[in-house]
């Protein structure tokens, strides 16, 4: 196994802190998370439950597997966001040259116009550039054989006109915990419960925090995240033997997918029968009707997801680092 990034902890026994029970009434990982929401089993505790990728995977060998992040950020609401912000931006525009011919220009009414305009068209320029810039995945990889995760970042902030790029944080499988967080929190008389899969990397010999990122979010259940750790868990501990047979992600998916992305079991696709499978029962019923009630307001995403995903580009690595994340040692 490759050494560990300095100031991470390496454990030499799988049953290091797996005395634990796995039913916590209180956060593991201190300081505590404002938005936990529930601990997932420990990193070395043995088997349990299902494993299931959800379709996240890009790749699964021997050496690395690599996970999905495309689903992380939906695509397509932000290029409307964008779309309006600008047409608003515009507006003020279009009254003074309707009524420059009546009125002449006025200074100070045009000078409020323009003032107004500016801050729309840098939520435009913002909204846009996030949509259309943001790499379609920012992938993370599990390499077993060293014992390493690389996490693929893409880094932005608030000023539209400010420096965004990408690049990469290198964590030592070792030192990582999960964790489950409420992302959406209940609100006036509606519950609406989401939920993000978290990884942590912890310091020598304790669930002290020293980082984390986001693996996923947006689930309205904590099930998924739960079968998504129990596959990554399984894989870096025990490899390729004894697990389920998972499905690729299709790195290439099929306009009717990108129309359908909010509401996929609608699809008659692949991607559109796995979805309805996963959503048998009373709930998974429920949560499908549900969904659908907003069928226009999906389809209009939709649109904007296929304008999106054409338009923004590819994943990449850091010089030297896609490379080194495939590497068997």
């Amino acid at each position: 196994m490759a050494a560990a990034p300095d100031g991470y902890y390496v454990s030499t026994n799988r049953t290091t802190m797996t005395l634990e029970t796995e039913l916590q009434r209180t956060p593991r990982i201190q300081p505590a998370h404002p938005r936990w929401e529930q601990d997932l089993a420990l990193r070395d505790a043995p088997p349990s439950g299902k494993a299931d990728s959800w379709d996240e995977l890009n790749h699964l060998d021997e050496t690395y597997l690599e996970f999905s992040m495309a689903t992380d950020i939906p695509r397509g609401p932000l290029f409307w966001c964008g779309i309006i912000c600008l047409a608003t931006g515009l507006f003020p525009g279009y009254l003074m040259s309707i009524t420059w011919p009546a009125r002449g220009f006025d200074i100070w009414a045009d000078g409020v116009l323009i003032a107004a305009s500016l801050p729309m068209f840098c939520l435009a320029l913002f909204f846009l550039r996030l949509d259309l810039r943001l790499p379609k995945d920012r992938p993370v990889r599990f390499n077993r054989r060293q014992g390493l995760v690389y996490a693929n970042r893409y880094l932005w902030n608030h000023n539209p006109f400010g420096r965004w790029g990408g690049d990469a944080k290198v964590f030592a499988w070792s030192t990582l915990q999960a964790e489950i967080t409420q992302q959406i929190d209940s609100g006036g008389e509606v519950a609406t419960w989401r939920y993000a899969f978290e990884l942590v990397a912890c310091a020598p010999g304790s669930f002290e925090e020293v980082d984390r990122f986001r693996l996923q979010q947006g689930a309205q259940t904590t099930g998924q995240y739960e079968e998504q750790w129990e596959l990554l868990r399984r894989y870096m501990n025990d490899g390729l033997e004894g697990l389920p047979a998972q499905q690729l992600r299709d790195r290439t998916p099929r306009f009717i997918d990108c129309l359908l992305f909010a509401m996929p079991w609608f699809a008659p696709t692949p991607t559109g029968r796995r979805a309805r499978e996963r959503m048998r029962g009373f709930f998974g019923t429920l949560m499908m009707v549900l969904m659908s009630l907003p069928f226009p307001l999906w389809l209009l995403f939709g649109v904007g997801n296929v304008i999106v995903m054409r338009l923004a580009p590819d994943a990449t690595w850091p010089a030297g680092v896609d490379e080194a994340s495939k590497r068997p040692g």
